[in-house]
């Protein structure tokens, strides 16, 4: 007997296989390029052959070295059987495909789809430069994917490297090369010699003890942290072991060769955490941090609002530093500065008047400008009429004598001086807290068909004037035979997904409305509908949430803690992660790898939580109810950011703007509050309905805002200093549930009657313009 490691080329197997070459040998197995002759097909052969404990004789047969040797031997084999049986069952595009298993020559076999391509380290290689993250991204995905369906079977891969992955021609990628048959025969082995357990580099900790006990998903989440490591460094990690002792890795965030997203390399980081604890339990834990985009930057609008908000920090600073500081109780002015007129311009020019300017030269308003000056000529030939509004100012400018060096006279200007600022200061700051009303005041009045509201209110150097427009409608079409409950687009913007009062979900054709299915809710009619990507997700009242797949209409998964009724949830940053809240106060974060239980509860509410909104990148999660106030959570540290109070009722809707810059509260009393989720501030108060909010939407731009309530009326409010806000004429069926098209153009909303009507959005410079 002789201990030759492989099969000569030419030699049969089964009486179906000839082997052509050998394609690669390690310590457990041999793995070969064979043809299967009845079909003319290139297969992969991988044979099982431990070298440290097998021989093989003259005709090719392998047994074990010695008597000793022989119960590792025959436990291995079985264990090598067991896991080609596993990896047949999986049908998985990126996952080595398993054809066959057989037994021969004393050992077994395992014949897989030979896969065309070259290893990803070899495509590393051949780059010639550091992948660039868009490439990253196309590999990642999918491999996720794949690695996911692994572990929902209870299967670990336990060997991924960059040499166990290959790149097809096509680009796509396949796990090859499973190791968890070798970590169990290592594990069994009375001999301890086996070789090849780890991979250094790539293996984590735990997979270096001598019972698998600790290796769990999170041992493959190292690996192919490990593995992006190499991708974006261009080296491995250093070995875990020796980590533990002295941990001198260089973080992938100073490592890396080329420009990536931050939040993918500190995803990286975590994977390749020391403790199984720090590190992402589940795939769907780690895929939102891996695979978010990058949140968009502060525009030239927010930079200026934060430039600003400094400025009159420092200004308030260095007035109390003089012992002058004017303590008023005003409501706070917005975050972007507006036009002549504000409170502070107000308040500056009591203390400085300025010398009279000349009459500025006329400026050519633009078409949208043109058609509000136009509405708003009456208003200013009836203001022209008036008193003259600086009359405070010119009393107070005239007082302002400087008296003989009396110190009692002194003070007494001085308090003078500061009574006048501060009644002068709170008239202007009622006034300021009034424009939102007006919208409210004007939709009371009657207007004609297609005729326009104006209202105006001057006085001092403030100056508000409003005006309701009236929208134009476009397509419509029938939905629903029952009242709609709710709506929205999918991810490209490509599909319509309506709920209705008649326990069916329908999922519509934007451009040509047709119908492209049907999914009826076993679980009842839908409390709430949220949407990401191709899957939607409903609530109901029987405490269920349920995820669909929109492009093949199947019911995915199923998520229920009790019977208690969901009234909301959403998607938090990921497809595979859903938040619900229910009359407890608490609010579930369930995630797709387990729909046991959810990974987290999060607690803070003394009440019932009524509405849920997360942010596209999944890092904010809101969440208001009937304790008036709205808790802002950062969803990775399972922590409270802020708390937004001073609601008047029951905060019934929430939406964030595109960026997670801005928040927007409805109340059950008709109003919409504006926080900013950077500074805390609340930017604005809009008085848009006499009705509970029952919807909020903020457009792609952030410019409009549109909000829907309990009594059908639906409002657009423009979010520019101009605060126009736009009347929805015709629509004589009330409407409770709107979302905007992701060009910004249109607005959709649902009716009770079960119409889906489009309604075209104002000029695209006043929708989207910077």
């Amino acid at each position: 007997m002789t201990n030759l490691i492989a099969l000569k080329s030419g030699t049969e197997l089964a009486g179906d296989y000839k082997i052509d070459r050998v394609l690669g040998a390690g310590g457990f197995g041999v793995t070969y390029l064979a043809e299967e002759m009845a079909l003319s097909r290139l297969v992969s052969i991988k044979e099982y052959f431990p070298a440290d404990f097998a021989a093989r004789d003259d005709e090719g047969g392998a047994a074990p070295r010695s008597q000793d040797c022989s119960g590792d031997y025959q436990w291995g084999l079985e264990r090598f059987v067991e896991e080609a049986q596993t990896l047949a069952k999986f049908d998985h595009s990126n996952i080595v495909r398993v054809y066959r298993t057989f037994k021969a020559n004393n050992t077994a076999y395992m014949v897989l789809q030979f896969e065309e391509g070259q290893s990803l380290k070899s495509w590393l290689k051949g780059l010639g430069r550091a992948p660039r993250q868009k490439e990253l991204d196309a590999i990642l995905a999918p491999l996720l994917d794949a690695l996911e369906t692994i572990h929902k079977a209870d299967f670990l891969h336990r060997d991924i490297a960059p040499d166990n992955i290959i790149i097809r021609k096509a680009g796509d990628p396949v796990l090859i090369d499973f190791g968890a048959a070798r970590s169990d025969i290592a594990a069994h082995s009375k001999t301890k010699t086996v070789s090849a357990l780890v991979k250094p580099g790539y293996s984590p900790y735990e997979q270096y003890a001598e019972t698998s006990r600790q290796q769990g998903p999170w041992t493959d989440i190292y690996a192919l942290a490990a593995t992006l490591y190499h991708a974006v460094t261009g080296k491995r990690p250093p070995d875990s072991p020796s980590r533990m002792l002295k941990d001198e890795m260089v973080a992938a965030r100073d490592a890396a060769l080329s420009s990536y997203r931050a939040t993918f390399l500190d995803a990286i980081q975590r994977g390749l955490a020391l403790s199984i604890e720090a590190r992402p339990q589940s795939v769907a834990a780690w895929r939102g941090a891996l695979l978010a985009p990058e949140p968009e930057k502060p525009g030239m609008l927010a930079r200026l609002r934060e430039r600003t908000e400094v400025r009159r920090s420092n200004d308030k600073a260095e007035r109390d530093a003089k012992g002058g500081a004017i303590h008023v109780a005003i409501p706070p002015p917005p975050d972007a500065p507006g036009p002549q007129g504000k409170i502070l311009d107000f308040v500056d020019a009591l203390k400085n008047p300025a010398p009279k300017a000349a009459a500025p030269d006329p400026v050519k308003p633009s078409k949208a400008r043109k058609t509000i000056a136009a509405v708003a000529a009456p208003a200013k030939a009836q203001i022209a009429a008036l008193p003259p509004p600086l009359l405070v100012k010119k009393t107070i400018a005239k007082k302002r004598v400087r008296p003989a060096p009396d110190v009692a006279r002194r003070r007494s200007l001085t308090r003078g001086l500061k009574t006048k600022v501060t009644l002068a200061a709170a008239i202007a700051g009622a006034l300021f807290a009034f424009q939102d009303h007006v919208p409210r005041v004007l939709a009371m009045l009657t207007v004609p068909a297609g005729g326009i509201a104006t209202g105006s209110v001057t006085t001092g150097a403030i100056q508000l004037a409003t005006a309701d427009r009236v929208l134009s409608q476009g397509a419509e079409f029938k939905a629903h035979d029952s009242a709609i409950t709710a709506m929205s687009l999918s991810g490209d913007g490509r599909l319509i997904i309506t709920a209705g009062s008649d326990r069916t979900l329908k999922v519509w054709d934007a451009q040509s409305q047709m119908l492209r299915g049907t999914l009826l809710l076993d679980e009842g009619a839908a409390t709430s509908l949220s949407v990401r990507n191709n899957r939607a997700a409903t609530s109901h009242a029987s405490g269920s949430v349920v995820l669909y797949d929109l492009d093949s209409l199947r019911r995915l998964y199923r998520f229920k803690r009790n019977d208690a009724s969901i009234t909301a949830s959403t998607f938090a940053g990921s497809e595979d992660r859903v938040a619900a809240v229910g009359p407890d106060g608490t609010v579930a974060v369930w995630e797709t790898a387990s729909e046991a239980a959810p990974v987290t509860v999060l607690e803070g509410h003394s009440s019932a939580v009524q509405t849920l909104a997360t942010d596209l990148s999944g890092r904010w999660l809101a969440a208001g109810g009937a304790e008036k106030s709205v808790k802002l959570w950062n969803l990775e540290r399972q922590e409270t950011r802020r708390t937004f109070r001073n609601h008047s009722d029951t905060v019934s809707a929430l939406a964030f703007a595109a960026d997670g810059g801005t928040l927007a509260a409805g109340s059950a009393d008709g109003a919409v509050r504006l926080w900013s989720t950077i500074s805390g501030r609340l930017q604005r108060t809009v008085l848009a309905h006499t009705a509970r909010v029952a919807q909020i939407a903020l457009s792609a731009s952030g410019e409009l805002m549109a909000s829907a309530a309990d009594d059908g009326s639906v409002r657009l409010s423009s979010l520019k200093p101009q605060r126009v806000s736009y009347a929805l004429s015709g629509l004589d069926k009330s409407s409770k549930t709107l979302a905007f098209s992701n060009d910004g153009r249109t607005l959709l909303t649902g009716g009770q009657d079960g119409v889906v009507r489009a309604w075209l959005l104002p000029e695209a410079e006043l929708a989207q313009r910077n």
